[in-house]
């Protein structure tokens, strides 16, 4: 269960306007008050200013999408590969972030199983799903102010290929989940031999234990004694895992389950995992946060991102973790870095997941471009976390002291400092 943050107050703002002397004065207007809901309410999210659906849309897909409509971007297509490769080439992610997901809870799931798994690849702010067999891609963009945007784009050769929006997707991605808005998934099922979900876990994040992760996945890479759900399939299987946690764990191939040379590269990396589990919900949270301000609905969902952010519940590691691919060395060399070389995407991988923490995602659109009085008051509140004394970590924010030191949060203060734009005036660091 999240903790709540203690926060004290909300930040007013007040608005001036000069009028000549000969002029009347007019009454501002009041601001419409805001409703207090229960995080997990559904919300309107089609109305307006939100207006899921309609209107233009900023997101990495779209913005493709318009480059294939003007005809100012071409993309190649290739019998085995059909657009993939020239698409994850056009949207910037990398080909060593593939992971693959047997469990049939997805669309197309006549042909999901263990022997034909659907691939997903991601960078920070779009997922690419595909399948040996299906007739379309299927894309999710997170759109900074709309939240997740789905898209398809069929296989076959096109002398005009283009993205078209699908709706589908939110019968599954608008609910509990997903909490109540447009948003992602990631899920958690033993299965049978045909990827059909026995049992597991409908929702993903660094904050569940690693040993309730990764059902209906596979799972290339070395994580030391802990375990994981990933690679078992078949009732025999589960119920062997029960009595030897440790099966088929720390594996470095997949060929014994599935003909990898179906796919772009024989990997399902477990760094790359780790960030999709913890981006997923942040980027859920930073949606549902930006859609409640938009609206005038309040809930604890600021606090519950704060919380998120700074990593405050993480699900402890007990590495060393290593994947299989160069994933976590293109990841962390995308990452921002201070006047030291220090970035919010520098890994641990031993007691926990990144060195710094506080997550990358607030460089992500979704975050920067979220309304502004939601992100001050979320910054606001990180930075006081990172500058509260050492005694008031445990009463106010229910963190032990020695498990985040001031020495990591000095750090993150001067990265933030140095890396983040449009940073408010009441972030400074100290010399």
């Amino acid at each position: 269960m999240t903790k709540p943050v203690m926060i004290t107050g909300l930040l007013l703002l007040f608005f001036s306007s000069l009028v000549k002397a000969e002029e009347p004065l007019v009454a501002p207007k009041p601001a419409e008050p805001v409703k207090e809901i229960d995080f997990r309410d559904p919300i309107p999210f089609g109305l307006s200013p939100v207006e899921y659906g309609l209107g233009e849309h900023s997101d990495s897909a779209s913005r493709l999408d318009q480059e294939l409509a003007a005809r100012t971007r071409k993309l190649n297509y290739e019998p085995q590969w059909g657009y993939l490769r020239d698409v994850l080439k056009a949207l910037q992610i990398s080909e060593s972030s593939q992971l693959m997901v047997f469990s049939k809870t997805a669309l197309n799931p006549r042909i999901i199983n263990p022997e034909n798994p659907r691939v997903v690849y991601f960078n920070d702010d779009v997922y690419v799903g595909w399948v040996p067999g299906a007739e379309k891609m299927e894309f999710a963009a997170v759109d900074p102010l709309k939240g997740t945007i789905f898209y398809e784009l069929a296989v076959k050769a096109s002398n005009e290929p283009r993205f078209i929006r699908s709706e589908r997707c939110l019968a599954c991605h608008g609910g509990a989940s997903s909490l109540r808005i447009p948003g992602l998934l990631v899920r958690s099922f033993l299965t049978d031999q045909h990827g059909r979900p026995i049992s597991g876990y409908s929702q993903i994040s660094h904050d569940k234990p690693l040993e309730k992760r990764w059902g209906g996945w596979y799972v290339t890479g070395t994580h030391a004694d802990m375990t994981h759900l990933g690679n078992l399939f078949n009732r025999d299987a589960i119920e062997e895992a029960k009595t030897n946690p440790a099966l088929r764990s720390n594996l470095k191939h997949i060929d014994q389950f599935v003909d990898t040379s179906k796919y772009l590269n024989p990997h399902s990396d477990l760094v790359a995992h780790l960030i999709l589990d913890h981006q997923v919900h942040g980027h859920n949270l930073i949606t549902r946060a930006s859609m409640e301000q938009q609206l005038g609905l309040r809930s604890d969902v600021e606090q519950q991102l704060v919380r998120y952010l700074l990593f405050l519940d993480e699900a402890p590691l007990t590495g060393p973790l290593q994947g299989t691919t160069d994933y976590q060395t293109s990841f962390e060399q995308s990452g921002k870095r201070d006047a030291r070389g220090r970035s919010l995407k520098d890994f641990d991988l031993q007691t926990k997941l990144f060195r710094h923490r506080l997550s990358y995602l607030i460089y992500t659109d979704s975050f920067k471009k979220m309304p502004s009085a939601a992100r001050r008051r979320i910054l606001k509140n990180i930075y006081a976390f990172l500058t509260a004394p050492a005694a008031e970590l445990e009463p106010s924010w229910d963190v032990d002291p020695d498990a985040f030191p001031v020495q990591e949060r000095q750090a993150i203060l001067q990265i933030v400092t140095e890396t983040l734009d449009n940073l408010p005036e009441f972030w400074t660091v100290q010399k």
